[in-house]
């Protein structure tokens, strides 16, 4: 099912490579008593990871969304 227009899905995966940019400069740091803790990295990356493989809303109205499986064991109907 797609949840994204190619729009939503860019605009998402530039947040999350703003993200990406901004762990890779400085996982945490601390000025005075304070502490400020970025996200994970492998977080982050699984989350493009996930982002990469969504279809859009115009490919699944194209036909190119993810495949539709049919069960093909005889006698046995979904």
């Amino acid at each position: 099912m797609a949840i994204f227009t190619r729009a939503e899905k860019a605009e998402h995966i530039a947040q999350w490579k703003a993200a990406l940019l901004a762990v890779a400069q400085g996982q945490e740091f601390t000025i005075g008593t304070r502490r400020l803790r970025r996200a994970d990295l492998p977080a982050i990356q699984q989350h493009l990871d996930w982002l990469d493989r969504q279809t859009t809303v115009e490919d699944a109205a194209a036909g190119n969304g993810s495949p539709a499986f049919t069960s093909l064991i005889p006698g046995r109907y979904c």
